[in-house]
This record gives structure tokens, C-alpha cells and sequence, in this order.
């Protein structure tokens, strides 16, 4: 089982299983349930991003394997 850690207020979040740290990424806009799966939307640079996007989805987690735990 892994852990989702979404930090509101900093905009982070870490996801963690057995101890490790697999993920820890910055500037996240939201977390979102989506068929099945968390969601992890990042904001993106202006010049990076496609056309008309302010954040893209950089992450997929199962819900089924995953505690998502929010802090502010």
C-alpha cells in the first residue's frame, strides 16, 4: 500500500511506500479522483504548456492501493 501525501498549502505532495519515497513533486494544483485512479495535476510554464493548458496531469495512482492523505 502506498501513501499520497497532498500538502494544500505548499502545493507538494509526496507518495511513499515502506518508507521510500517514490515521488515528490512541487507546484500541484489538485489531486482528483478519476476512474479509479488519483489524478495528480501540475501547473506548467506558459511557454511549456500545450495551447489553452494551465496544468497537466503528471501522475496516475490506483485508489485501490492507495491512502491519500491531505495536510495543510
Amino acid at each position: 500500500m502506498q501513501t499520497l501525501i497532498f500538502n494544500t498549502t505548499e502545493k507538494t505532495i509526496k507518495v511513499q511506500e515502506g518508507g521510500n519515497v517514490l515521488f515528490d513533486l512541487e507546484n500541484i494544483t489538485t489531486v482528483k479522483p478519476l476512474d479509479g485512479y488519483y489524478e495528480v495535476m501540475q501547473r506548467v510554464d506558459s511557454d511549456t504548456a500545450p495551447s489553452g493548458y494551465s496544468a497537466i496531469p503528471v501522475l496516475r495512482l490506483p485508489i485501490c492501493a492507495t491512502i491519500m492523505r491531505i495536510i495543510k
